[in-house]
This record gives structure tokens, sequence and C-alpha cells, in this order.
């Protein structure tokens, strides 16, 4: 999961400014940075989830700083939010990828720090099936045990 996060960053990126064309306004950079930044949290909790399992730790490593870090999330998801806003209006092409990448930034926070929105795997699908309803998310099981 940890590999897939960090290349999803590159390949959203590519595909973006890339393939699409879009130009890197401040609308489509805020969504950028927004969902890339969430993209990599996730990738360094499910390292400290790897690492948690190699050593046998009741609890991954540095939850702490994902406490901060959360926080930092919240603020940034905020301010690309307030810059995206204001580009509406403009062209299309200048903020309709970053407002599609803001809102997958805001879906990748609540996926990490509040509720699971992915479910890619038979057990988890038959879960979801079973109790009709989102499961907590593994980050935040890990932050707010009991």
């Amino acid at each position: 999961m940890a590999v897939l996060e960090v290349v999803n960053v590159a390949v959203i990126g590519w595909f973006v400014f890339g393939a699409l064309d879009a130009p890197v306004s401040a609308a489509n950079a805020a969504g950028f940075l927004a969902s890339a930044g969430l993209l990599l949290v996730g990738a360094a909790y499910w390292m400290a989830k790897l690492g948690q399992v190699r050593s046998a730790l009741r609890r991954p490593r540095h939850l702490e700083a994902f406490r901060l870090v959360r926080i930092a999330c919240l603020v940034g998801l905020l301010a690309a939010g307030v810059v995206v806003a204001a580009a509406v209006g403009d062209p299309a092409r200048r903020f309709v990828p970053g407002l599609t990448l803001f809102l997958l930034a805001v879906a990748e926070y609540v996926n990490y720090f509040h509720w699971q929105l992915m479910y890619d795997n038979r057990a988890d699908l038959q879960r979801l099936f079973r109790t009709r309803r989102l499961a907590r998310a593994h980050l935040h099981r890990d932050l707010h045990p009991g």
C-alpha cells in the first residue's frame, strides 16, 4: 500500500498535467498538492503499519506525529479549498482539475483519519454488506484505541 500511494502521486501528476495538459494554475496546483500530500501521509502510515507487523509491536510507531499531521492536513485542505473556490468562474481548464483533485484529497482525508472508504477485498466487502455501515479507518483506530 505504501509504495502504491507514492506511485499514485506520480501517476496523478502525469495524468493531469501531462496527458490532460491541464495548466499549472493556482487552483490546479492546490488541488494536486492537497491530494499528493494526503497520499504521502497514507504511504507513511502504511510504512508504519508494516514496521508494526514486522516488529510485533502493539501499535505503530510515530502515532503522535500522525496526530499532528492530521491537523496539518485539515489546515492544508482548508487552504486548498479557498484557492480552488477563488478560481471558480475562471476557464474550466484552470480550476476543474484542481477541484477534482481537491475532492479526491477530501476523500483521502476521510479515508485515512475517519472512515474506511476503500473496500478492495472480499472480507471488507462482506463486512460492509453484512453491517451496512462504513468501518472506522485503520489510522483512526490506531489514534483512538479502545
